[in-house]
């Protein structure tokens, strides 16, 4: 099966997808579990990364609360540094409620964000004798970058539309890369609300309400057509699908000092996740044939208050912003892009 860690850290760069790899010590051995325990464990495994994504897609929609000219524009990236609990380094498999055919031997197992260190299970397929399965190890993420910050990069253009509104828009189009193929598509409309306040338009700031949506989907193949008695499972038609959807709303009010703009936002956003292994994969511990179909399908939903805090430094057309987000998952995001009012 493709060493890849199925597609599941999607991280967009300025044309497309890098999708990483597959941990080296096989998530793919979880596939040799029951069913139901195979979709407890790697659920387990790949939900802090899920849950990241999921949330650094809620960032980055504004770095100012003055909305366009018309047709001015705005053109920039951004990148999400969504920051993960210690506690999402590891799981406890036995709290997982997993099946008396799988039996974890440690108590404290790494998830895909956690230590480079190994778990291993005991796997019966009754009446037929247990064998011994390895899970993946993560891949250090505290360790490699400092502290355990998923990174989400966006892309992002604005348009200045009619009565003080912009329109901003995310886009990928479905890009296949390899056996992975992905897409994005992002809108959202920002509008000055300050306009309609008698007494208050005349005040030196800027107030606007934003409200944008953000889908994700793709998949990537996990195909493998060696039959040879290795331990892995085979599959010619296995295949990880994701689509990953998110919600804000927000009000932004901002205060220009010279090339210094300083902003906030409090709100609401709402994030829904669907990660997908469907095919039918054929394990062979026993040399025997056993197959799972469609063996992993996991949901990730939450909302709640989303208040972010930020300034921008302007010189010409070009601009530099920074702003920590306090939501579920707390961030710190940063970006450059040109602006044109």
């Amino acid at each position: 099966m493709k060493k890849a860690n199925i597609g599941l850290l999607f991280l967009f760069l300025l044309n497309g997808m890098v999708a990483f790899g597959q941990n080296e010590s096989d998530l793919n051995n979880f596939l040799q579990a029951e069913k139901d325990d195979a979709s407890k464990l790697i659920g387990a495994y790949i939900s802090p990364v899920i849950r990241g994504i999921s949330y650094g897609m809620t960032n980055g929609w504004y770095h100012t609360g003055k909305t366009h000219k018309k047709l001015g524009i705005d053109l920039g990236v951004t990148i999400s540094g969504v920051m993960m609990p210690t506690s999402d380094e590891t799981f406890d498999p036995t709290k997982i409620g997993l099946s008396a055919n799988t039996i974890p031997n440690q108590t404290s197992a790494p998830t895909i964000i956690g230590a480079e260190t190994n778990s291993s299970y005991t796997v019966s397929h009754s009446p037929l004798p247990p064998i011994s399965i390895n899970g993946p190890q993560g891949v250090d993420l505290k360790g490699k970058v400092g502290k355990n910050w998923v990174p989400v990069p966006m892309i992002q253009l604005g348009i200045g539309l009619v009565k003080n509104t912009d329109l901003k828009i995310r886009y990928v189009p479905q890009t296949k890369s390899g056996d992975s193929q992905i897409k994005m598509l992002g809108f959202g409309l920002m509008h000055d609300i300050k306009q309609y306040l008698p007494g208050v338009k005349a005040l030196p700031f800027d107030l606007s309400v934003l409200v944008a949506y953000n889908s994700v989907s793709g998949y990537s193949a996990l195909t493998n057509t060696d039959q040879s008695n290795d331990g892995k499972p085979y599959s010619a038609n296995g295949q990880v699908n994701y689509k990953l959807n998110s919600w804000v709303a927000q009000a932004i009010v901002s205060k220009k000092f010279s090339i210094l703009t300083v902003y906030l936002g409090l709100g609401y956003a709402a994030v829904s996740s669907n990660v997908n292994i469907n095919g039918t994969f054929t394990l062979d511990p026993y040399n025997l044939g056993v197959s799972i179909t469609d063996p992993l399908a996991i949901k990730y939903n939450n909302n709640g208050a989303k208040l972010t805090t930020g300034l921008r430094i302007k010189l010409g057309p070009l601009y530099f912003n920074g702003d920590y987000t306090v939501q579920k998952y707390n961030s710190l995001t940063v970006g450059v892009g040109l602006s044109v009012r």
